[in-house]
């Protein structure tokens, strides 16, 4: 028989805020509601050394080895309930009261008892939803050890407690700055202060006359001045044609600037709307909410390079540095490696010593095989069939002045990725893929430390050789390369998402590559399909129609609508933003095979069967992929033919098997059929 034995042990106390009335209100709702707050929060305690207790209804009761680590848990928990509420509509939102107490505890058999514990379970109540709520020996422990203030909010009386508490707050970013009460005041108190509170709301109401007509701009939010935007810089050589070399050196700089832990860097993809802006720093800073920027200018002749730069904090329009460079093209890096340090030092962000050395590393030398880089990611970002095929040309010269030029390859690796993994020109999705990973793993070989590299590695081990766990492994990498990295953490997204099935880690890799990448297309589209992937289709509608609102031509918007709706069975809508679709993607093949799918689902079986048709006629002379004939079988249920032509496409190895898991979405009576299963277990994506 085990013994009860007694510890010291910080306690966590958590309760879903409304949970009981929705239960009255919409049963099925609050259920889906529970079980995913269940599921987010299993993630998180894990993480921090939490061991759950128990679990009653909406609440957990979860023990830690020390305070610190359970409130470091919290706050974990709320950041990520907070982000998560800001893609869903108000009825899904999942808010949390938190408690946490430290104090002595007995264990017997599996149970925790003992006034730490309900002390905890009395201080829950007092938070705010969204809030942490904890005792005086908590707040005394984290003090200064964690990211946030802790505010004391005064003694209160707690349930069959007998002695008033000091009851504290951790104080988040989305808190109101005023000091808000837990509980409101009693009458008793009311009257002991009566005189103090009249004198308050006579300097209250006085101040409200100033601040009413002082300037209300001055309300708003203040934006972190780590959080910083790098401005496309201004081509003022004589040479319209130099403006390859202006946008590579301020996506270089963004590069090295997304080495830096302490910063959040816009990624290019965001900034390059303000290249040639009438938008003043003020407007584009509310737009990217960021506290600081970078701009400057470069001027190129020959082969030398006059670079200016400057740092400007937002909020003031003050220059905290400016610097110019003259250098030869030989020293390019030597500047980006610099503005980088200058930069960190400006804002006071702390450089780890694997940063410092990241940002030094000297990429080549040789200025013909950097000018050749800069013209390879120039067409690379361009994103068409044409200009990959240029990317590899370029980055081939490259790599001809320059064969030690690691980052030449992990471009040229980007290239061969895109068309073969996204139906980007016209090479062969094996001689794609087989030179997409011959590129990357020469660049690893040159320099094991190069982010992009281990990236373009995980989506070559995830889309082409499904190397799972390989895949993981590399994504995992990057992004500790590199924290800014907002394509990484966009592709390990997907890969939560379709793979591991992970759907609140996907959207929380989706949400960060968001915030780095504000103004992406992709990235916002990319909010829309995972929440797609996780069933979640009327908020994966509602994401898409966010995106087409600032991007109306985009077509990969337009598909992702198409296919939600799809899922919902709105064929007419459907069909609609699927043409809208195929117009502006010129006909790319993959969306006609979604129309054949559509058809079927709307019981056109005729109409569904003569999209195979087309679809041979276009791909003449190559076969038809087996996956596009396999899901317009399964649209019309023959699921025979859809069986004998995915088991094909499994073969092959067809890129787009990736989405294989996420079948049920779009036709649910596919999960009662064993054959689904048993290939999921074949691809080996489960045991």
């Amino acid at each position: 028989m085990i013994q009860d034995y007694r510890r010291l042990s910080a306690i966590m106390f958590t309760d879903m805020v409304g949970y009981s009335a929705l239960m009255q209100k919409n049963e099925d709702l609050a259920l889906n509601l529970l079980k995913e707050h269940r599921e987010i929060l299993r993630l998180i305690f894990p993480n921090h050394n939490g061991n759950e207790i128990e679990t009653a209804g909406d609440s957990f009761f979860v023990e830690f080895n020390s305070a610190l680590d359970a409130a470091k848990c919290a706050i974990e928990i709320q950041k990520t309930m907070n982000e998560r509420n800001q893609w869903v509509p108000s009825e899904r939102k999942i808010l949390l009261r938190i408690g946490l107490h430290a104090g002595d505890v007995v264990h017997t058999d599996k149970h925790v008892h003992g006034d730490g514990v309900n002390l905890a379970a009395r201080l829950e109540p007092l938070a705010s939803p969204g809030c942490i709520c904890v005792s005086e020996d908590v707040a005394r422990q984290v003090q200064q050890k964690i990211d946030y203030p802790v505010l004391k909010v005064g003694k209160r009386k707690l349930k069959n407690i007998q002695l008033p508490m000091n009851v504290y707050k951790i104080v988040l970013p989305w808190e109101k700055k005023e000091s808000e009460s837990f509980i409101p005041f009693s009458k008793e108190s009311f009257k002991k202060h009566r005189s103090v509170i009249v004198f308050v709301i006579i300097l209250l109401l006085a101040a409200a006359g100033f601040f009413i007509f002082n300037d209300i701009s001055n309300t708003s939010a203040e934006e972190p001045s780590n959080r910083i935007a790098v401005l496309p810089f201004d081509n003022i050589s004589q040479d319209s044609e130099d403006d390859y070399f202006a946008e590579g050196i301020t996506e270089e700089i963004i590069s090295n600037l997304a080495k830096i832990s302490g910063l959040d860097v816009i990624a290019r993809t965001s900034i390059i709307k303000y290249k040639n802006s009438d938008l003043n720093i003020s407007q584009i800073g509310s737009e990217l909410n960021v506290g600081t920027i970078l701009e400057g200018s470069v001027r190129k002749i020959s082969n030398t390079a006059r670079i200016t730069v400057q740092l400007i904090d937002v909020p003031t329009q003050k220059h905290l540095w400016s610097e110019a460079y003259d250098r030869e093209l030989k020293d390019i890096f030597a500047i980006q490696s610099d503005i980088a340090k200058k930069v960190a030092d400006g804002l006071k962000v702390q450089l780890l010593a694997n940063e410092k050395e990241q940002i030094e590393k000297v990429g080549t030398e040789n200025t013909d095989a950097y000018r050749y880089y800069l013209l390879g990611n120039y067409s690379l970002n361009r994103r068409t069939g044409v200009s990959l095929v240029k990317g590899i040309e370029y980055f081939n010269k490259a790599i001809e002045y320059d064969p030690e030029f690691a980052l030449a390859y992990s471009g040229l690796s980007n290239c061969y990725t895109l068309i073969g993994g996204a139906a980007y020109g016209d090479i062969s999705r094996d001689e794609a893929s087989r030179k997409a990973k011959d590129a990357v793993l020469k660049a690893l070989e040159l320099d094991e430390t190069l982010a992009e590299a281990h990236a373009s590695l995980g989506y070559i081990k995830f889309r082409f050789d499904w190397d799972w766990d390989g895949a993981e492994e590399e994504f995992k990498k990057a992004i500790k390369l590199k924290p800014g990295y907002a394509q990484a953490h966009e592709w390990y997204s997907l890969f939560l998402s379709l793979i591991r099935k992970s759907d609140e880690q996907a959207l929380k890799e989706m949400k960060r590559a968001y915030e780095l990448d504000p103004l992406s297309p992709s990235i916002s589209t990319g909010v829309g399909r995972i929440l797609h992937f996780a069933g979640r289709l009327d908020e994966s509608v509602a994401q898409c129609k966010k995106t087409l609102e600032m991007y109306p031509n985009y077509a990969e918007a337009h598909f992702a609508l198409a296919m939600a709706y799809a899922a919902k069975r709105n064929i007419d809508d459907a069909l609609n933003e699927l043409d809208k679709a195929i117009e502006l993607s010129q006909g790319r093949f993959v969306m006609i095979t979604i129309r054949g799918m559509i058809y079927g689902f709307a019981g056109r079986k005729k109409e569904a069967l003569a999209v195979i048709e087309e679809l041979k006629k276009l791909s003449n002379p190559e076969p038809v992929s087996p996956w596009s004939i396999a899901n317009i079988y399964l649209a019309v249920k023959d699921m025979d033919k859809y069986f004998e032509y995915i088991n094909k496409a499994f073969e092959q190895k067809d890129a787009l098997m990736v989405y294989f898991r996420t079948t049920p979405v779009l036709q649910p009576s596919i999960k009662d059929d064993p054959r689904f299963h048993q290939l999921i277990v074949k691809m080996g994506i489960e045991k």
